[in-house]
């Protein structure tokens, strides 16, 4: 028995013993200089997360936040022996609403804080090669017929009789981006499948583009339909112009602020 008593108080002892010790290590470490700088410049660069924006069956994405992890960006400092913003090690804040849980809703417009547009081409635009030779970003609208070209835009499946087959060969080529453009598939088609719902903001042609050209918006989705390159250069000048980026849907509709 007494030496039960002993063999017990001798690990309560080993437990305090720790934890005093572990203490005063994290008593130190909070007053390490490189400790007190991380906590000053995580007020700097800390981002609150943005919850997305729902109003009837639309919906704008929102964005994830981001939040410096203290313990790791200290360590990875330490590690280091420098401090240094570019040793900060963040953790990613999900928004409290988000796209994953209103797959019901209609993608209208991207996030404007993103300061950016993308362009979603048919199949057999006349403005691909423009798009492929300046290197820009587009989406192009894909069927099992365009699918095994070599063209560097994004692909979205719109080939509903051959749907599933193409959808095996984007993912094979790590292009599938689970987006479903309800303008060319129906919406109740789109949700069986349990895609992203995007639709246009603008369609545009010959006919409308000079109502467009004045009226460029961050977050826009131009569906491009039988537009003259001279237009489509004039149509970029002013997207350059306000200091919007290009970028293929997906990036557009992200909520990542990258």
């Amino acid at each position: 028995m007494n030496k039960a008593l002993k063999s017990f108080g001798v690990i309560v002892l080993l437990c305090f013993s720790f934890y005093y010790t572990h203490q005063f290590a994290l008593l130190m470490q909070k007053k390490d200089p490189i400790y007190q700088n991380i906590l000053v410049l995580k007020e700097e660069v800390n981002l609150k997360s943005v919850s997305a924006t729902i109003i009837g069956d639309y919906i704008i994405p929102g964005l994830k936040g981001k939040e410096v992890n203290i313990e790791k960006s200290f360590q990875k400092m330490k590690n280091q022996g420098v401090f240094g913003e570019n040793y900060l090690v963040f953790d990613e804040v999900i928004p409290t609403i988000t796209l994953n849980q209103n797959k019901d809703k209609i993608i209208k417009k991207g996030n404007n804080a993103k300061m950016a547009v993308s362009f979603i081409l048919d199949e057999n635009s006349n403005l691909i090669n423009y798009f492929e030779e300046m290197g820009m970003d587009y989406s192009l609208l894909t069927t099992e017929e365009n699918l095994n070209s070599n063209l560097k835009g994004e692909r979205i499946n719109i080939d509903k009789n051959n749907y599933n087959k193409v959808e095996k060969e984007l993912s094979k080529l790590n292009k599938n981006n689970n987006i479903c453009f309800i303008e060319k598939l129906d919406k109740d088609f789109c949700l069986k499948k349990k895609k992203i719902l995007v639709e246009s903001t603008f369609n545009i042609n010959n006919n409308n583009i000079a109502s467009y050209l004045n009226k460029v918006e961050a977050g826009s989705i131009y569906y491009l339909k039988n537009l003259d390159l001279s237009y489509l250069k004039l149509l970029i000048e002013n997207i350059v112009y306000k200091g919007y980026s290009i970028v293929n849907l997906s990036q557009l509709i992200s909520e990542s602020r990258s």
